[in-house]
């Protein structure tokens, strides 16, 4: 997924971390982190991605536009798994 973002988020990103190109976890963990710290961001990066929520997440949407059902998929397979119980209400 590397490929598929801005030089200056991809630089930003290394700055902190290790992030997995290959790795749909870390894709989620980049976007959850990038909106987290939104406001520590440089003016670069914060231009590339957009003001939060919507240019943001549309940046994430078009560049990944499986993403958001890929993880619904992903999760509604463990809805069972006792870790995820208290997030999913009875069926």
């Amino acid at each position: 997924w590397h490929k598929h973002i801005s030089v200056p988020l991809q630089t930003d990103l290394r700055r902190f971390r290790t992030y997995k190109g290959t790795s749909v976890r870390d894709l989620l963990r980049a976007l959850r982190n990038k909106k987290h710290h939104y406001r520590e961001l440089p003016a670069e990066v914060r231009q590339a991605l957009g003001h939060v929520p919507d240019s943001f997440v549309q940046y994430f949407t078009a560049r990944f536009p499986r993403l958001l059902l890929h993880t619904y998929g992903a999760m509604r397979s463990c809805a069972s798994e006792s870790l995820f119980l208290p997030y999913y209400p009875p069926a």
